[in-house]
């Protein structure tokens, strides 16, 4: 009885070592399971959806959206809809590429184009007009940025007519500028597309000779703001004078050009 016993005990040993042994295989059938709940759940996320979260991240990092497309196959294929190429950042690209673009970057930068990216018709329009190689050129671009709510295009606009030399013309530039320093939310914005040109003067050879005539919107001495520091303007002050505003802005642009 008791080597009855002991058989038996050892069979259930073996028994339930083999169900040990073979537990991998239904883990792997869960992990299937899991992985077929997830596909499944993806597919049934609409497509409208799925592009317009891709668009926002494509604002935001270059690299971010380029990791989404290669998650899954829906996720490529939502975020090369031109919906998001249109919304696609471009700080990983500079301005001036000092050396020459591989296939790739070339292609890419040809599909933001063709999807009308806002912020390669703003690039360009930079371009033509700082170099003073095209200035009339540099007009239909800011158009075409500014008709795609591009906020560093009606910066740059402001900029023209500021230097442009013609009173009328300067005193609508200050009306927009003022106009945008009064939108807290404009004015973060200002902040950063400010710092974004002055990045890219600093490739670029700055050779418009209207930008020689620096111009002069207040001459008194400022008492219409109060005494802060540069971020703490940008950030918080609200605008009283236009004149001051306006002189404030110029110079710090003008501190990204050569000195002729």
């Amino acid at each position: 009885m008791v080597n009855k016993d002991v058989k038996d005990s050892t069979n259930m040993g073996r028994a339930t070592t083999s169900t040990i042994l073979r537990r991998p295989s239904n883990s792997k059938i869960t992990k299937r399971g899991e992985q077929s709940t997830s596909s499944n759940m993806i597919e049934n996320i609409p497509r409208e959806l799925l592009i317009e979260i891709f668009s926002r991240i494509a604002q935001t990092s270059f690299t971010d959206i380029h990791n989404v497309k290669l998650s899954c196959k829906d996720f490529h294929e939502a975020a090369e809809d031109t919906y998001v190429y249109r919304h696609m950042s471009l700080d990983n690209f500079p301005l001036v590429a000092w050396k020459p673009l591989t296939e790739k970057e070339q292609a890419f930068l040809t599909k933001c184009k063709e999807c009308r990216n806002p912020e390669i018709t703003y690039r360009q329009a930079v371009l033509d007009y700082f170099s003073g190689k095209r200035p009339k050129s540099a007009l239909g671009h800011l158009q075409r940025a500014l008709d795609a709510n591009h906020i560093g295009a009606l910066y740059v606009t402001c900029i023209i007519l500021l230097f442009s030399g013609d009173d009328e013309l300067k005193a609508c530039g200050m009306k927009l500028m003022a106009g945008m320093k009064k939108s807290k939310y404009v004015r973060g914005k200002l902040k950063e597309h400010r710092d974004k040109l002055k990045s890219m003067l600093r490739l670029m050879w700055v050779e418009n000779p209207a930008l020689r005539r620096r111009p002069v919107c207040y001459t008194r001495q400022d008492n219409h703001r109060r005494r802060r520091r540069r971020v703490e303007m940008d950030d918080e002050e609200e605008v009283h004078c236009e004149g001051c505003t306006v002189d404030s802005e110029i110079k710090f642009l003008v501190d990204s050009f050569p000195h002729w």
